[in-house]
């Protein structure tokens, strides 16, 4: 990878991440504000919020990512790349669909498989019983920056691919 494009990724890296990060958390806080205590399972959950959140947020910045950073690299905006094959992340992205919508069903069991289910089961260890609505705002907040973050880059790196 060239320092140009390493120095991009970082770039968008850091926008996807804050950008995703205040706004996960404050429509948390909109939304839980005056739920009480946020626990596992129940009426107001983080444990099927967590899951559904790791699925459907990469899958939407997927939808949305590709697209403009495809439109960068027609535009010469952007360094285009090829990815290599005998790097073991790479590899398994030369294996996903074609397909925007197929990518974005990938990023989204990837989210929720990986990140989901590791950050669920990081809190149980843990011993996380339960959040207040400020406390679980912050934490997903954080959580959904660093979700975003983790996953564009291997968008954008798959959006710049030529073949």
């Amino acid at each position: 990878m060239t320092q140009e494009l390493t120095t991009y990724l970082k770039h968008e890296c850091s926008v996807n991440g804050l950008t995703n990060a205040f706004f996960n958390g404050l429509i948390c806080w909109l939304i839980v504000k005056n739920s009480g205590t946020i626990t596992w399972w129940g009426a107001h959950n983080f444990g099927y919020d967590m899951l559904a959140t790791s699925f459907i947020l990469p899958f939407i910045v997927t939808l949305i990512v590709i697209p403009i950073q495809r439109r960068k690299t027609a535009k010469n905006k952007t360094p285009a790349f090829r990815l290599d094959t005998s790097n073991t992340t790479q590899a398994i992205l030369s294996k996903f669909p074609a397909s925007n919508m197929g990518r974005a069903f990938y990023f989204g069991i990837i989210g929720m498989v990986i990140i989901g289910g590791i950050s669920l089961l990081a809190l149980v260890l843990a011993g996380v019983q339960h959040f207040t609505p400020l406390e679980y705002s912050i934490f997903k907040g954080l959580w959904a920056g660093l979700l975003s973050a983790i996953l564009v880059v291997p968008m954008i790196l798959l959006a710049l691919h030529k073949d």
